[in-house]
């Protein structure tokens, strides 16, 4: 793992990227331009924070009670989940949602121009992710920070054979209420339900969570926006490569988690970016598939 010397000296950029010590001494990127506040973790190549200056909130929920450990993804913010989603696909004991959220990720560049921040992260396949999976790999994370804040993915198959790969970005936005937030633009969209033991179903209007939701869409179109009175906001997502939204909150499960608190869970909701169950990926050695997505926070008049 590189170190905050090393790391300011090769890529921070004047006073607006920095490397910083966070919780536990895991390293951070912090960013500070006129045009927004945000903060990365190398931890898992994750995004924690990104507020917009001209906005009131953050766009993220990230949990106080998160635990800044290795092994334990962190909880909040932009999670990656590779190369699978969900539960261990080979049932072989393997942590949920994959590797590549429990491990460090290399800095390979930081750019600033015009109080724009571009971060790229880098992970590849090693003996120790081929504890848990034979392929060899290389991710490559690019992370646009400004007046709106774009994510790309890049997985490159560096082997001899094919894999396949199952994804997302497992991001938790903030909300006021999740009782009053509404999904909208997946009206008439299929989608499996996993609180009905993966029983698919069909949406009717916006989504309105009121209680334990677990939702993969199927083959979703581009863009959805999550509308908050209480933050009196509208969280416009777009984005491309990528097959699925999910749509999660655990409702009153929050209280089993080790690291949220009980009523957490009335604070935000996941919509993720996601290439998941039927619609994963398979990747040819030599070939490189590409999931992006923007989000952009706009004033709900």
């Amino acid at each position: 793992m590189q170190d905050l010397n090393t790391l300011n000296r090769i890529f921070g950029r004047e006073d607006k990227v920095s490397f910083i010590e966070g919780p536990s001494g895991m390293p951070l990127i912090q960013v500070s331009t006129a045009r927004a506040q945000a903060r990365v973790a190398l931890y898992g190549g994750q995004l924690l924070s990104f507020k917009p200056a001209r906005a009131d909130h953050d766009l993220f929920y990230l949990s106080k009670k998160a635990i800044y450990e290795q092994g334990k993804a962190i909880r909040g913010g932009v999670p990656l989940c590779w190369p699978w989603f969900g539960d261990d696909p080979g049932d072989l004991g393997r942590q949920a949602h994959g590797f590549a959220r429990n491990l460090f990720w290399d800095v390979l560049d930081s750019q600033l121009h015009d109080d724009n921040v571009e971060i790229t992260l880098g992970l590849e396949s090693t003996a120790t992710s081929k504890q848990w999976w034979p392929s060899e790999f290389r991710l490559r994370k690019k992370i646009h920070i400004g007046d709106q804040l774009n994510i790309s993915l890049t997985t490159e198959n560096k082997g001899d054979i094919p894999f396949s790969v199952s994804k997302a970005l497992h991001s938790y936005f903030r909300v006021g209420d999740v009782k009053q937030t509404r999904v909208s633009g997946l009206d008439g969209v299929d989608y499996l339900d996993k609180t009905l033991g993966f029983a698919r179903q069909k949406q009717t209007g916006d989504i309105t969570a009121k209680g334990e939701t677990d939702r993969v869409y199927l083959n979703a179109p581009s863009r959805v926006e999550i509308v908050d009175p209480s933050l009196k906001r509208r969280i416009e997502i777009e984005h491309q490569g990528a097959d699925n939204f999910v749509v999660w909150n655990p409702w009153d499960k929050a209280a089993q988690l080790n690291d949220m608190s009980a009523e957490d869970y009335e604070q935000f909701i996941c919509v993720e970016t996601a290439n998941a169950i039927a619609n994963s990926i398979i990747v040819a050695p030599g070939a490189v598939h590409h999931m992006q997505v923007s989000y952009r926070i706009n004033p709900d008049n």
